[in-house]
């Protein structure tokens, strides 16, 4: 909890202190309420409405409560001051805060021997595929919405749908008893594909950046220096990764 305590002194020479109080500690209750109902959630469909789909359910009881903490709940409560806090978050802070926790889970859950097999064709699967599917996207995009969007934009928007997250397919799969090979073969190129889509987007949201015409803001990405940028953040990131595995192991 932070205070910012300003004192001010009136006509008599008695010192006055007004607090305004601000409460950052607030912004924790939202991950844990989210955890609890998820939690809570599972545990009623597993067992009683297996029909219906985890991540659609969990979809619907986010989107219910962030629109009834804007319309509905008035006050200082702080669930609701939590989730108003969250609503507006910058949204590197969720990457930073989510995702590697969500693929140090995935890959230490790896069954390694089929990943080395499933190499080729999940690297396959995560880079020019992804690729190819930004770039259809972006086609879409460009001739069809009618917003007048440049293909910079196109590109960066398809960038953002182009990465695939399996995750009811994946617990279809756990449930259905799918053979680990096919398990391997989808969660892997999703455990990937993140990753590349990160590096596109960040290419791409250069050159539109960059059309724009703030100073500063963006960058004239040509192609030699979007392989530079590609292969930088890729497999730099993976170097880098690596490092740190091998210094845990010898750990």
């Amino acid at each position: 909890m932070m205070y910012h305590r300003a004192l001010a002194s009136d006509d008599g020479g008695e010192i006055e202190h007004h607090e305004e109080e601000t409460e950052i500690a607030y912004v924790v209750l939202f991950p844990w309420l989210s955890v609890l109902c998820g939690i809570c959630a599972y545990y009623v469909i597993s067992r009683y409405i297996p029909g219906l789909p985890y991540t659609a359910a969990m979809f619907i009881m986010g989107t219910l409560i962030g629109y009834s903490s804007l319309h509905f709940f008035e006050g200082n409560n702080a669930i609701v001051e939590s989730v108003r806090m969250w609503i507006g978050i910058n949204g590197t802070v969720i990457i930073l805060s989510f995702l590697p926790g969500l693929l140090f889970l995935d890959s230490y859950n790896f069954n390694v021997y089929l990943f080395k097999q499933s190499f080729s064709q999940l690297v396959a699967f995560a880079f020019p595929m992804v690729l190819f599917g930004t770039f259809l996207t972006a086609l879409s995009a460009y001739y069809l919405l009618p917003y007048g969007w440049s293909f910079d934009l196109c590109m960066t928007f398809g960038a953002i749908l182009g990465a695939t997250d399996p995750v009811a397919v994946a617990v279809l799969m756990n449930d259905l008893g799918a053979p680990s090979r096919l398990k391997v073969h989808i969660a892997g190129e999703s455990l990937l594909n993140d990753g590349s889509a990160m590096v596109f987007f960040t290419i791409f949201s250069l050159r539109f950046f960059y059309e724009l015409g703030i100073d500063g803001f963006g960058e004239d990405v040509g192609w030699l220096r979007g392989f530079i940028l590609f292969f930088r953040l890729s497999f730099g990131g993976a170097l880098v990764g690596l490092a740190f595995g091998i210094g845990l192991v010898f750990l």
